[in-house]
C-alpha cells in the first residue's frame, strides 16, 4: 500500500509545472476535469509521473491508489500487459498509412462481435467525434433535426449550446433532459412524446448519481420506436463496463446504434460508433471522416483489449469490488453521522456529501485532501474500479476513508 504522507504534502515540482502550464496552455491542461481546481488546490498533486496497475506517481515522488484510472479510460490500469503488448507487436509496422490497413477490419469485426445488434462500425478518436457522427447519422435517417441529450455528451456545439463562443440559434435544435431524480424519467417521457414529429434522435448517457431501473429504460425505447425517433446510447463511460454487452445488456434494451469510447481501448485514443448495417451503412454517404481514425496502435490494442475483457473475468471483478467499496464506505459513514454516501453503479463509484454541487464541492475537498495524504486519489464525484484494483486496495481505501471522516468530524468539533 502506498505509504501515507508524514508532514506536509511535497508538491514542489507539480508547482513548478503549474506555473510554467499557466504561462503555455488555456486552461492549464487538455481537459477541464483534470484542472487543479477540480480536486483540493494545494493539498493534492497536480501532475502524475507515471503508473503501474492501480498505482500511480506524482512528479514529487509520493505514490497513490488511482481511483481516478485516467477519467475511466485506464480500465485495466496502468502498463496493462496487454496494452503493451499489442502496441510493441504493431509499433514497427508503423503508426498511419496512405491506405487502409487490415487491422482495421479485424479491430471492427472484434469490436461488432462485443456489441448485442451490431454489424457495422467506424472509428473515431475521441467520444465526442462519436456523439457528433451519431447525432449527423440520426438527422440523416430521419430526416428530422432536433435531438434530446441525456447527461453529458462531448463539448461540441450541439450539445453545449448554451456556453459562450455557441451560435444562439443552435439552442433551438437540441433538448437537453436530466435523470438526476426520478421525477425527471416522466419529463423525458412527455418531452419525446410532444415533439417527436421533430425529433431525430434521443441520446443517452445514463446518470451515475442514482441507478435507472430496466423498466424505465426500456420505456424510453418504446416511446422511441412509437415514435419513429432513433434510440442511440452514449456509452463512453459505460461501454466495457456495466456489463460485455455494455448498458444493452445491463438493461435488457435494443438500441438503434451506440457510442462508445474510454475504455474501448484501455487508455490509447479511440472512439466508435457501432450498430445494425440498416443505419451504420448510411455513414457511406456523409461527411464523417477522420484521418486519425486508421492509426494502427490504437485499433491494435482496442482489439487486444476487448478480447482480454471477454476472455477474463474482469467484468465480475470490477463490480464485485465496486460492491465492495460502495458498502464498506457508506456503512463507516453512517457509523460516523456522516453525509458522505457512495452512489451509482457498481464499476463507476460516485461520492457525494450533498445534492447541491456548490455545498457538495466544499464538503468534499477537504476529504480528497485528507485521502491524498492517505495515498487515495479521487475525484469528488464519478470515480473508476479499473482491472488491476485489488480487494486489499478496497479494503485500505475503506478504512482510510472512515479514518478522514472522524478527523474531519473531530476538527468540526473543535471549530465549535
Amino acid at each position: 500500500m502506498p505509504l501515507p504522507i508524514q508532514g506536509r504534502m511535497e508538491l514542489g515540482n507539480s508547482n513548478r509545472l503549474l506555473a510554467d502550464a499557466k504561462r503555455l496552455i488555456p486552461g492549464i491542461t487538455q481537459t477541464m476535469m483534470k484542472r487543479p481546481e477540480m480536486f483540493a488546490p494545494g493539498s493534492f498533486p497536480v501532475y502524475i509521473a507515471r503508473g503501474q496497475g492501480a498505482l500511480v506517481e506524482d512528479v514529487d515522488g509520493q505514490q497513490y491508489i488511482d481511483y481516478i484510472c485516467g477519467l475511466g479510460a485506464s480500465s485495466l490500469g496502468h502498463n496493462h500487459p496487454v496494452v503493451l503488448n499489442a502496441i510493441r507487436e504493431y509499433l514497427e509496422q508503423g503508426l498511419i498509412h496512405s491506405l487502409p490497413t487490415p487491422i482495421e477490419i479485424s479491430a471492427t469485426q472484434t469490436l461488432v462481435d462485443s456489441v448485442p445488434g451490431a454489424e457495422m462500425a467506424r472509428f473515431f478518436k475521441t467520444g465526442v467525434e462519436a456523439t457528433s457522427a451519431a447525432v449527423r447519422l440520426a438527422r440523416y435517417i430521419t430526416g428530422k433535426e432536433q435531438i434530446i441529450t441525456v447527461g453529458y455528451n462531448g463539448w461540441h456545439d450541439h450539445f453545449m449550446y448554451d456556453t459562450p463562443g455557441v451560435p444562439a440559434v443552435l439552442a433551438s435544435y437540441t433538448r437537453r433532459m436530466p435523470l438526476f431524480e426520478e421525477p425527471d424519467e416522466a419529463a423525458l417521457l412527455a418531452c419525446i412524446e410532444q415533439n417527436a414529429k421533430q425529433l431525430a434522435l434521443v441520446l443517452l448517457s445514463v446518470p451515475f448519481n442514482r441507478c435507472l431501473s430496466r423498466e424505465f429504460v426500456q420505456k424510453v425505447r418504446a416511446t422511441c420506436s412509437a415514435h419513429e425517433v432513433l434510440f442511440v446510447l452514449d456509452e463512453v463511460i459505460t461501454g466495457f463496463r456495466l456489463a460485455k454487452g455494455g448498458a444493452q445488456e445491463f438493461f435488457d434494451v435494443k438500441a438503434d446504434f451506440v457510442c462508445l469510447s474510454k475504455a474501448i481501448a484501455a487508455g490509447m485514443p479511440l472512439s466508435a460508433v457501432a450498430g445494425p448495417e440498416k443505419h451504420l451503412r448510411k455513414l457511406e454517404a456523409l461527411q464523417v471522416s477522420t484521418t486519425f481514425g486508421g492509426e494502427l496502435l490504437s485499433l491494435a490494442v482496442g482489439q487486444a483489449v476487448i478480447k482480454e475483457y471477454q476472455r477474463s473475468g474482469y467484468y465480475e471483478h470490477i463490480a464485485a469490488l465496486g460492491r465492495r467499496l460502495r458498502s464498506g464506505i457508506n456503512a463507516r459513514a453512517e457509523q460516523l453521522g456522516s453525509p458522505l454516501r457512495v452512489l451509482g453503479y457498481d464499476a463507476i463509484p460516485l461520492l457525494r456529501f450533498s445534492k447541491d454541487p456548490a455545498e457538495n464541492a466544499k464538503l468534499t475537498q477537504p476529504f480528497q485532501a485528507g485521502m491524498a495524504r492517505r495515498g487515495i486519489l479521487l475525484r469528488r464525484d464519478l470515480n473508476f474500479i479499473c482491472g488491476a484494483h485489488t480487494a486489499e486496495q478496497i479494503d485500505y481505501t475503506i478504512d482510510m476513508a472512515e479514518e478522514v471522516l472522524r478527523e474531519g468530524a473531530r476538527q468540526s468539533a473543535s471549530a465549535a
